[in-house]
C-alpha cells in the first residue's frame, strides 16, 4: 500500500483524516518496536524429555554461534501438578518448546530492515512538509 491507495482509500470514506494521520496511526508505537526488537523464533516444539531430547539439545547447544544467537527453553505438558499459564519448570515437563533470541541486530535480523525503512520514511514526510511549508 503507497500514499496514493491511503489517498484515495480516505477520500472515499470521506474522513477528514490525511494521509500522514493514517500512517502515523498504521506505525508501531515505540514500545512495539522494542518488543518486535526483542522478538524471538519459536524454533522447534515437543522436543521430549527424554534422553534422546536432551542429547539433541545438547547437541544444539555445542554448535550454536554463542556470540549472535542464545536458546531458551520452556516446558511443555500437562499443568494439572506443577504448571501454571507461564508454563511448567523444566524438571517437571513432559516435552519442551526450544526458542532461539537473536543477540545482534543487523542484516540478518528480521527487524532490521523494518527499522531502516521506518527511519527513511521519517525522513521523507520530514522533507515533504518542510517543501511544503516552502511552496505555501
Amino acid at each position: 500500500m503507497n500514499d496514493k491507495d491511503v489517498i484515495k482509500a480516505i477520500r472515499k470514506c470521506g474522513t477528514s483524516m490525511t494521509d500522514s494521520k493514517f500512517w502515523s496511526k498504521a506505525a508501531l508505537s515505540k514500545a512495539a518496536r522494542k518488543a518486535k526488537e526483542k522478538a524471538c523464533v519459536h524454533f522447534l516444539t515437543n522436543v521430549p524429555n527424554s534422553k534422546e531430547g536432551w542429547a539433541f539439545i545438547n547437541q544444539m547447544k555445542k554448535y550454536l554461534h554463542k556470540g549472535r544467537y542464545s536458546i531458551r527453553l520452556k516446558g511443555r505438558g500437562s499443568r494439572k501438578e506443577h504448571g501454571d499459564q507461564r508454563g511448567i519448570p523444566i524438571k517437571y515437563a513432559e516435552r519442551y518448546s526450544v526458542y532461539i533470541d537473536q543477540k545482534i541486530k543487523d542484516d540478518n535480523h528480521p527487524a532490521y530492515y523494518h527499522s531502516k525503512v521506518w527511519k527513511m520514511k521519517s525522513k521523507l514526510y520530514s522533507l515533504r512538509a518542510e517543501i511544503d511549508e516552502i511552496l505555501k
